[in-house]
């Protein structure tokens, strides 16, 4: 049990690293890219600056991490059906990052004649942000059972709101847009983080 808590915490709270750094490393070596109004996809877009870079370096390896903490969170907290589709979620919302990889964007990520890439790169992350705010409401309300995860569980309903505030304005053609994934992607990070230093936690306070 405390290896399982350890490697939770250390792919938690690396994986939501990971995208952070993949963000402003990113954005800061594309010429003009604006973090309010653009998808963060687009940093891996095909003919982006660095593209390759970022979906090899940035988005594979985080969503490898992040799954793995899907799978070690699952094994090391308490189970329980809620749970199990709360991770089950969590493993579908890091699909996003690793299908980023295989299936970049087109330039811009708003084509009008999409490419294969293009349709099945929405297909991969469309379902772990559609179910973003629903996973997050399951983790919180497993989490009340968990023993002192009674913050973890209010974080869950607080984070399920923020996500789904963020997937409404998810529209290519809000001028904020980038705003709004942003909301969504720290609203599902910040709770793996905080949920992989309550597992760190317990393995600490086990005798």
């Amino acid at each position: 049990m405390a290896c399982l808590n350890k490697l939770a915490l250390t792919t938690g709270v690396l994986g939501a690293l990971w995208v952070l750094a993949l963000t402003l490393i990113g954005g800061a070596t594309f010429p003009g890219y604006d973090h309010a109004g653009q998808f963060i996809s687009e940093l891996g877009a095909t003919g982006a600056p660095h593209g390759w870079k970022v979906s090899w370096l940035g988005f594979l390896p985080a969503g490898i991490l992040v799954c793995a903490f899907a799978l070690f969170g699952w094994l090391a907290a308490p189970r329980s059906v809620l749970s199990t589709l709360g991770f089950v979620g969590i493993f579908l919302f890091a699909i996003g990052y690793v299908g980023s990889t295989f299936f970049p964007c087109d330039f811009g990520c708003r084509p009008e004649n999409p490419s294969f890439s293009q349709v099945m790169h929405e297909l991969v992350g469309l379902a772990g942000y559609l179910f973003a705010p629903l996973t997050l409401l399951l983790l919180g309300l497993s989490a009340r059972k968990w023993p002192g995860a009674g913050w973890l569980a209010i974080l869950g309903y607080i984070t399920a709101v923020t996500a789904l505030a963020g997937l409404v304005k998810l529209d290519p053609s809000f001028a904020h847009v980038g705003v709004a994934q942003r909301v969504l992607e720290a609203s599902v990070l910040g709770w793996i983080v905080a949920c992989a230093i309550y597992l760190g936690q317990r393995k600490t306070a086990a005798p």
